[in-house]
């Protein structure tokens, strides 16, 4: 299976970057095919400057990802969350990459052509809230297999949190149990 892991945390040092690199090495021990965007290390405009008002110019980092997305079988996406939403690096690779013409195609009927289907991702995430919180108040996860990832044909399989990172249920054996778990998911 062709895999491409997204770390979504800008701080290399992060918890969810270590989770992400352990996947991304699982996944390699396993034989799948592997490709990483790190944005803890990448370098791109993340504002979508013009909104779909008028093309930006064209980044080779930009279109390096396009190209992943579209080789890749399988996304695994790794991120916290923060103020009930993915960091503002990762907003702002979806909105640069995941374009018109690109992810999804508008049409005249007022519809939408998906141009991504057949892929599958799964989403792996920390939060320093309760994850019962997300479900009760709005969850960021319903946003993103509704209105991201299947608005653009991608189909969700799970989503996977580890909430309440930070507080007195947090520690070492809980973290390193989440990274085995999100790893596993690789095996089946």
């Amino acid at each position: 299976m062709n895999i491409l892991v997204i770390q979504g945390h800008p701080d290399i040092h992060s918890f969810t970057h270590d989770n992400a690199m352990n996947y991304y090495n699982v996944a390699k021990q396993l034989g799948h095919t592997v490709n990483l965007v790190d944005l803890s290390k990448a370098e791109f405009d993340p504002v979508l400057r013009y909104g779909y008002r008028k093309h930006m110019p064209n980044e080779k980092y930009i279109e390096y990802v396009q190209s992943l997305i579209s080789e890749s079988d399988h996304i695994a996406f790794f991120f916290p969350i923060w103020w009930a939403a993915e960091p503002s690096v990762l907003k702002g690779l979806l909105d640069r990459t995941l374009t018109p013409h690109f992810s999804y195609l508008y049409m005249k009927n007022g519809t939408h052509k998906k141009l991504l289907n057949g892929k599958t991702a799964d989403i792996f995430t920390s939060s320093h809230g309760p994850q019962f919180f997300y479900k009760m108040y709005g969850n960021v996860l319903s946003r993103w297999k509704h209105l991201i990832l299947g608005y653009c044909g991608i189909k969700l399989n799970k989503c996977y949190d580890l909430g309440s990172i930070g507080n007195n249920k947090d520690s070492l054996d809980r973290r390193t149990k989440y990274i085995d778990k999100c790893a596993a998911t690789l095996k089946r």
